[in-house]
């Protein structure tokens, strides 16, 4: 949206400004509610323990263009019809010449309105809808300060001098209903990237430049900010930096990123805080907008550096995914002295995210006791924010040691997908309770036993493992449902499939792998060849399993494997050797650092 005009206005200073409402426009339709909430608002920002000069409350847009002696109103109407009445209020307490002069209202199809606004005569408020509406907020208004009247004086001051709008004049040359059509389908308001750009974009800002200078000044930066908007859509490049879903305005991200830097993060008052922030420095500040705008496109090429390094991507990712701030990346590389020791850096942000003290705290010598020792406390009821991380890492870093060759790990597929713990091995313990759980792992039971992988590898010649097979099958189509029958059965199968059963075992590391939440609840407390087999078909079909999760239930980590279809102690113990060897190395000066 073009603008000819982009400023920050207080109340004051409309109070001798002339409104004009066009007829596309409904009537005033705020609840008493509303109301109320923005006066509970003004009046919190008037009680704040600690002000600081200068600051102010922030309404939202108020969207014009100038039309002959008055502006026309395409956005704000409510916002404005609210602080009128609220005015009014104030000035109706006062005999006739104290009271202020009000910037006016008119309306092109709603010419009462204008007199009810000007009389607010109870007796008139039943007349049409817009009279009832504009009644029902004076009279909240009234009902609000009954109980302040010892600070009306304070909140009127407030009101006028403290509480802002950005004023945001669209030219003349726009089609005003198109505008009003845009911000209104939905009640979509304006953002604060649109808003950031729209200052950019302003006119002012080029004054002394010509005219094709200017137009080709303002097309640069256009441009440029289509084109991040573009990248930061590419679902890879989003969710590598940010752990949530945003549809639009993802440069939010990188502007934020440049308002901490300023020290200035908007007014904490306002939803509207990134465009506070640029516009106090914009307009303190000597340097064009231009070159500000160089600045902003700095700190996002930095971040498509980071995407695009091997090395960076993984380290960096695996830090943002665990709610490290893309802030504190930034400032490890602003203070790190070379690119050498920004990679250390990271690094040791890894280690004391993952184990809880500095990397500098444990020597080379004690380093694969340390993670040993770390990762042999850990169990599953008590630790699974950690488990998950090191599990996760795990991965990150068996990826940077297969090199340049080697995939990349699809954070946006394993945040949006929701990759959690799962146990490896079937628990005893969680044996399922409720009969139609029961009944649905039954089913899953004998859909394995009809796979003819178990004809392929022998076992389904074995007459015990026939008879179990038929009794499952049996059990399952039992009425009434035979609960004692299922538990004797199910303990049956963990037996033969998932031996060895020791809660410890059970809930270590080494019994664990992340799965996506979708396909954990699909099959529940399944045994260890029915997960295996569904893990093999998701990676068949194309879905994305982790290469560790991938590995585990092919049961690379094991050095024994002449038994493919169960999960022992021992397979357990030598993946989580296998993790942390993965570990120590990565955490080792010369290791996994390409």
């Amino acid at each position: 949206m073009s603008t000819g005009d982009l400023q920050l206005r207080s109340v004051s200073q409309l109070m001798t400004e002339s409104f004009f409402i066009p007829a596309y426009q409904r009537g005033y339709r705020w609840t008493s509610q509303e109301v109320t909430d923005l006066l509970d608002d003004v009046a919190a920002f008037t009680e704040r323990p600690r002000p600081i000069p200068g600051e102010f409350y922030c309404l939202q847009p108020v969207v014009v263009t100038r039309c002959n002696d008055h502006w026309e109103l395409i956005d704000g109407q409510q916002r404005l019809t609210t602080i009128f009445l609220i005015l009014s209020y104030f000035n109706n307490r006062l005999v006739a010449d104290e009271r202020k002069a009000l910037f006016t209202l008119h309306y092109e199809t709603r010419e009462d309105s204008a007199s009810y606004l000007r009389s607010l005569d109870e007796g008139l408020h039943k007349e049409n809808i817009d009279f009832f509406h504009i009644w029902q907020s004076y009279q909240a208004i009234r009902e609000w300060f009954k109980p302040r009247i010892n600070r009306l004086n304070y909140i009127e001051a407030a009101i006028l001098n403290e509480v802002k709008v950005i004023w945001y004049e669209v030219d003349q040359a726009i089609e005003p209903i198109a505008v009003f059509t845009r911000l209104n389908i939905g009640k979509i308001p304006l953002t604060n990237a649109e808003l950031v750009k729209a200052l950019f974009l302003r006119s002012g800002n080029f004054d002394g430049e010509g005219p094709r200078a200017k137009q080709l000044q303002q097309l640069r930066i256009a441009q440029d900010w289509d084109e991040i908007e573009r990248r930061l859509q590419e679902e890879a490049f989003w969710f590598f930096l940010s752990n949530r879903k945003q549809e639009a305005n993802r440069i939010d991200l990188v502007l934020g990123l440049r308002a901490e830097e300023l020290q200035q993060v908007g007014n904490r008052w306002d939803a509207n805080n990134l465009f506070l922030a640029f516009n106090a420095h914009l307009v303190t500040r000597q340097d064009s907008a231009a070159s500000e705008w160089d600045t902003v496109k700095r700190i996002f090429l930095q971040l498509d550096e980071w995407f695009r390094d091997r090395f960076l991507y993984h380290v960096i990712g695996f830090l943002l995914s665990q709610e490290v701030k893309v802030k504190q990346i930034c400032d490890l590389g602003r203070n790190a002295a070379s690119k050498t020791a920004f990679r250390a850096a990271l690094k040791g942000e890894v280690f004391k995210l993952v184990f809880g003290k500095p990397r500098s705290a444990v020597d080379e010598a004690g380093l694969a006791r340390f993670i040993e020792d770390h990762v042999a406390q850990l169990d599953y009821e008590f630790h699974r924010v950690s488990i998950r991380r090191q599990l996760l890492l795990f991965n990150i870093a068996s990826l940077l040691e297969l090199g340049g060759s080697g995939p990349w790990f699809p954070f946006d597929h394993f945040k949006k997908d929701q990759w959690d713990l799962e146990h490896i091995r079937s628990v005893k313990s969680d044996m399922p309770q409720r009969v139609d759980s029961q009944k649905a792992w039954l089913e899953q039971a004998v859909e394995y036993f009809s796979q003819p992988e178990l004809a392929a590898v022998g076992r389904m010649s074995n007459a015990s493992e026939q008879d179990l097979a038929g009794r499952l099958h049996a059990l399952r189509l039992t009425e009434p449902f035979d609960t004692i029958a299922f538990e004797a059965a199910f303990n049956d199968v963990i037996d033969r499939y998932d031996p060895g059963s020791n809660v410890e075992v059970d809930n270590s590391i080494g019994n664990l792998t992340l799965l996506d939440a979708a396909t954990n609840r699909s099959y529940g407390n399944a045994i260890f060849p029915h997960k295996r087999r569904k893990l093999i078909a998701l990676d068949k079909a194309g879905r994305f399993v982790p290469l560790c999760t991938k590995n585990v239930f092919l049961k690379y980590y094991s050095t024994k494997i002449d038994e493919m279809l169960v999960w022992t102690q021992f397979d357990a113990k030598e993946h989580q050797n296998a993790l942390i060897s993965m570990l120590v190395r990565f955490f080792t000066n010369d290791g996994a650092s390409s």
